[in-house]
């Protein structure tokens, strides 16, 4: 495969793993896209303040050329299961070889890591380009060191809570079709609106430092946001079809 990633004068990928996730979720379910810019990641349903920093990383990652065109290595996210866990794996290790090169995750500590991604490209983003490096690892398979934070923060274990109390007040109903051999735009998006709920459960916080909790909230909220604003455009296109229904 190509080595898409040329990291000199590049920044380091720090992006929110859930802005990452919920992007690899997508597209999963959709047709290629000729080209992936800021409109195309908003009508993804992505957090317009993280838009920049995503189009960053899939460009660091070589899915994206420099002008949004996605690369070969695109499809390889489109996949799910085992097979994307190991494409990932490979995106992964190609996308940050020097740091391999230097380190090992399973062994050297975060603060090595967070030390060489500010020697190597930004103290400025160095924390959050950790995060997101150690959380793509584990999401591959990688080994990676179990650090646990002695004080968790008080103020994360609340959300949680609350999260989960808000989630289990509303559960979620729906009422999905048989699927058919030949699957039109609706049927897709019903397929990826099951996805999303069978894959939702409220954040885990065991073995995990505030910073880990704190996205795996935003994730879980992230994806309650974009399941809501899925039914809601379904319901909406019920409508508009109920009008066209009605002789005048």
């Amino acid at each position: 495969m190509a080595n898409y990633n040329k990291s000199k004068g590049r920044s380091a990928p720090y992006v929110s793993a859930a802005s990452l996730s919920n992007f690899f979720d997508h597209v999963r379910w959709v047709s290629m896209p000729k080209k992936v810019d800021q409109g195309l990641l908003l009508d993804y349903g992505l957090p317009k303040g993280s838009v920049g920093a995503l189009l960053s990383a899939l460009k660091f990652f070589g899915l994206v050329e420099g002008d949004g065109t996605p690369t070969p290595a695109f499809k390889m996210i489109q996949t799910g299961g085992e097979e994307f866990q190991a494409n990932l794996e490979q995106i992964v290790r190609r996308s940050y070889a020097d740091l391999f090169s230097r380190l090992d995750p399973s062994r050297d500590s975060r603060e090595k890591i967070r030390n060489y991604f500010s020697r190597n490209y930004s103290p400025a983003i160095s924390n959050k380009a950790t995060i997101l490096f150690l959380d793509l690892a584990k999401e591959a398979g990688i080994p990676v060191t179990e650090e646990v934070s002695l004080a968790t923060s008080t103020r994360l274990k609340a959300t949680v809570s609350a999260t989960r109390r808000k989630s289990s007040s509303q559960p979620i109903s729906l009422e999905l079709k048989p699927a058919v051999s030949s699957l039109t735009d609706k049927d897709l998006q019903r397929m990826y609106v099951k996805r999303l709920v069978e894959s939702l459960s409220p954040p885990d916080t065991s073995g995990k430092d505030a910073e880990a909790i704190e996205a795996d909230i935003k994730l879980y909220n992230a994806q309650l946001e974009r399941i809501e604003r899925l039914l809601n455009f379904k319901k909406e296109e019920e409508k508009e079809e109920s009008a066209e229904d009605i002789p005048f």
